[in-house]
């Protein structure tokens, strides 16, 4: 008989965590856990974070308690892994694995701190179960999408609580058996549709997808069982959650520790949603030799995809009127990086959505389908002025993809940035040099304590 999918995964896990795995992808899962920081430090004054801190502290604190990042309170590790999930998710300032369309880390790295405070490992053992849980939760995206997405599921909703269960069933010593039950209860609480873009439920699903995580390896510990074929079987998540061939399994599982899918991801270097990346780029770019020319119109040449994704929610949004559809709407963001001539979180409040300048460029923005582009790492632009002239560039890989990837000191620098007005110069190279550090730290309790302003 051959071995389930759940069954293959815990096999990998418990064989890599003992082998230990390759050092760059060590390295890329610290990467990932200061990009996490990087996305979540300027997100503590969003209304969806306030309500989920706020219940947050109405329930009491346990003795085994873990920290809400930058609010700095101790919490029961289950509502510290949704708020700090909610934290990661919120701004869109997070990775994207670009083949699953998926936010991969937001639903792993919660459940992994939180189990990590309680149970006091090394920060190497930190760093090799998230980098496990990560690449166990893209081996199972791989096989659901694309369709899966095309759906309407959220990537990281179905598949972010297996990576979390299995980074702690990690931490936690589970033998295969109960990995593998772990994996498999995991299977069973996907959750999240795309029709939450754009408001709070998203952050909401990716900080519950954290939260089970963490609970079902606890329960697995304990002895709770799973069905042995959760991703195959006839009524599985495969069949239940996307069309793609049952073929795709044995593709995908025999690649499993040879072809690192964490190796792939896409890193963002100012906060919003993926698809508007590469169209900033090349306005700000082509912005720096405008010479004060007016623009009549912005025409960007994107993936097929892309103009589907936009058309799709300017018919559920129209303009935006909050920062969550903001960052979901191309248009807008493209105008606002032409007006403003640079792109931050000011570019998603109030005073620029309604912004009539901004909203008068958003008008006179198109998107054009470029079938040259199978996805959205790059894109074109071509600016006519009002004078009759005309510019353009196309840039193919946005900064940070793996086409035009972002450097360690890159990174330590957007998250410096982004820190700005949250913590002293000093506190934000504190909170780095223990990142950075981590997998040399006796425990993660030293980094979790330097993450909060207080």
């Amino acid at each position: 008989m051959t071995a389930t999918v759940s069954a293959r995964l815990a096999g990998f896990l418990r064989a890599q965590c003992d082998a230990g795995p390759p050092p760059e992808v060590l390295h890329e899962a610290a990467r990932l856990l200061i990009n996490q920081l990087k996305a979540s430090v300027g997100a503590m004054g969003h209304p969806a974070v306030a309500i989920l801190h706020d219940w947050a502290r109405s329930f009491p604190v346990p003795d085994a308690s873990a920290r809400i990042l930058w609010f700095g309170d101790a919490a029961g590790p289950e509502q510290a892994a949704v708020v700090n999930g909610a934290l990661f998710e919120v701004l869109d300032f997070n990775e994207t694995y670009i083949p699953c369309f998926m936010h991969a880390v937001s639903g792993v790295l919660p459940s992994v701190l939180a189990a990590a405070e309680i149970g006091g490992q090394s920060g190497a053992d930190v760093v090799k179960a998230l980098a496990l849980g990560i690449e166990a939760e893209l081996a199972c995206a791989a096989m659901l999408m694309p369709t899966g997405y095309f759906r309407g599921f959220i990537p990281g909703g179905l598949t972010g609580a297996i990576g979390g269960a299995a980074a702690c069933s990690l931490l936690l010593g589970l033998d295969e058996t109960r990995t593998r039950n772990a994996i498999g209860l995991a299977m069973n609480s996907g959750m999240g549709f795309y029709q939450s873009a754009g408001s709070m439920a998203l952050p909401y699903v990716m900080g519950m997808t954290a939260r089970n995580g963490f609970t079902i390896a606890q329960l697995a510990a304990r002895g709770m069982d799973a069905p042995a074929a959760a991703f195959e079987g006839d009524k599985g998540m495969l069949s239940a959650y996307s069309d793609e061939p049952a073929a795709k399994i044995d593709t995908v599982m025999d690649g499993l520790g040879g072809d690192w899918r964490i190796l792939g991801q896409s890193y963002k270097t100012v906060p919003t949603e993926t698809i508007t990346h590469g169209p900033i780029e090349c306005v700000l770019a082509l912005l720096k030799r405008a010479g004060g020319r007016t623009p009549e119109t912005l025409t960007f040449k994107v993936a097929p995809i892309v103009v589907k994704i936009a058309e799709e929610r300017a018919a559920r949004f129209g303009a935006p009127t909050t920062d969550l559809e903001a960052r979901f709407d191309l248009k807008h963001c493209a105008a606002a990086a032409w007006r403003r001539g640079r792109f931050t979180l000011a570019e998603m409040n109030e005073a620029a959505f309604r912004d009539a300048d901004i909203l008068d460029l958003r008008a006179r923005t198109v998107l054009e389908a470029d079938e040259t582009q199978a996805t959205f790492d790059g894109a074109g632009l071509e600016v006519r002025y009002a004078d009759g002239s005309s510019d353009s560039i196309f840039i193919p890989n946005f900064r940070g993809t793996p086409g035009n990837p972002m450097s360690d000191l890159e990174l330590s620098e957007v998250f410096r940035v982004s820190a700005e007005g949250v913590l002293s110069g000093d506190r934000s190279q504190a909170v780095l040099d223990a990142a950075w550090d981590l997998p040399r730290a006796a425990d993660i309790h030293t980094l979790m304590s330097l993450a909060s302003v207080r």
